[in-house]
């Protein structure tokens, strides 16, 4: 009576081949699911710069190895320096204007977030820029005409009707591409 060894029965090798091929498999997939939720709570964790996951990274700068949000980098930066400009004496336009340029101004930035969100248009970095630093121009001087009036609808009434679009275009997108927001 004789002993079977792997090497002398072809079916043993075959199954032994067949059980690693298998492990690596189990592996590979273990170690894809582990970085896949390490690059899944990285982004989360930076989600307060970025706000985009990272399948979305394009609309971001990368600052310091960080993601931000493109359009918030420009937006905050020059709302700020136009506000703090307000306070210098400083104008975009004479103050009479302001009423019609904070609306006229809101514009193109909507049209270009709700025609990019319902996928009329691809996205494009200079477009979001340019259309972003024109509605900063309008929110930074709405908001020191907010700030000298107490309460105005030249920074208010733009801000609820644009607002809510924004708002509900993004809801509608995220409904559309359900599995986007993990």
């Amino acid at each position: 009576m004789s002993i079977d060894t792997p090497q002398q029965n072809g079916s043993q090798t075959a199954s032994s081949v067949d059980v690693d091929a298998a492990f690596a498999e189990v592996m590979a997939r273990r170690e894809e699911r582990i970085e896949s939720e390490s690059a899944h709570e990285h982004a989360s964790k930076s989600l307060w710069l970025a706000h985009h996951w990272p399948h979305r990274y394009e609309r971001c700068a990368d600052i310091a190895g960080r993601h931000v949000c493109r359009r918030c980098l420009w937006f905050y930066s020059i709302s700020l320096v136009v506000f703090a400009a307000a306070f210098a004496g400083i104008s975009p336009w004479p103050e009479s204007w302001d009423n019609v340029m904070v609306w006229v101004l809101s514009v193109p930035a909507t049209v270009e977030f709700i025609g990019g969100e319902m996928g009329k248009w691809k996205y494009n970095a200079k477009r979001q820029i340019a259309v972003t630093s024109i509605l900063a121009l309008a929110v930074g001087r709405g908001f020191y005409r907010n700030v000298q009036d107490q309460f105005t609808w030249i920074f208010w009434g733009p801000a609820i009707v644009f607002g809510l679009l924004w708002f509900f275009t993004g809801l509608w997108a995220w409904k559309q591409n359900k599995g986007q927001y993990r």
